[in-house]
């Protein structure tokens, strides 16, 4: 969570007396800013640390945003989405009837997890990791890896992401409050 302290709040207000709803401004637009750096930056940090392919993760995420304004300085991003299929990670063998044994690695660095009972097949819903549930031959399930909303949420993930935007959001709380002193931003 981005915080802005009790002393910057009182300082800002201090220097913007005069201005109209000049506090407002510079908190909302600084607040903003991070929020777009949280959302970007929180996909990108998630592509540094799991394996998973760009198109899957962007095509199976839901991104919210809302934005802060001089009436609600507070705003969010939230992520939301279904489970990747476990095919969408780094799999050996990436092919179907190689009669290897699959390996499935979810973050980076790792040599991958072998899955025993598991085989690569082109189903109507494309191709996947799956496994026989029975004996039998039917039925099959897919394999699924992570949500975008378990990987962002990720301590990997969210720690350092909080440190950065929130670094953010003291360095424009002084550019914006510097633009407005001097004549910009309305």
């Amino acid at each position: 969570m981005i915080e802005i302290t009790s002393d910057a709040i009182e300082r800002v207000a201090t220097l913007l007396a005069d201005v109209p709803k000049g506090a407002e401004r510079v908190f909302a637009n600084a607040m903003n800013r991070g929020i777009s750096r949280a959302k970007t930056q929180a996909l990108k940090r998630t592509k540094q640390v799991y394996t998973v392919n760009n198109n899957a993760l962007t095509a199976k995420t839901t991104m919210k945003m809302s934005k802060a304004s001089t009436g609600n300085l507070a705003g969010f991003v939230s992520f939301a989405g279904t489970k990747l299929p476990l095919y969408q990670f780094k799999v050996t063998p990436t092919k179907p009837g190689t009669g290897k044994q699959v390996r499935a690695s979810v973050k980076k660095g790792g040599s991958g997890t072998p899955f025993e009972d598991a085989f690569i097949a082109d189903m109507k819903n494309g191709a996947g990791v799956y496994e026989r549930l029975t004996s039998r031959r039917l039925p099959v399930e897919q394999l699924m890896g992570l949500s975008a909303a378990q990987m962002v949420g990720s301590p990997e993930i969210i720690d350092g992401l909080e440190e950065e935007v929130q670094e953010l959001v003291n360095e424009r709380i002084i550019h914006e409050m510097n633009r407005i002193l001097n004549g910009y931003g309305g």
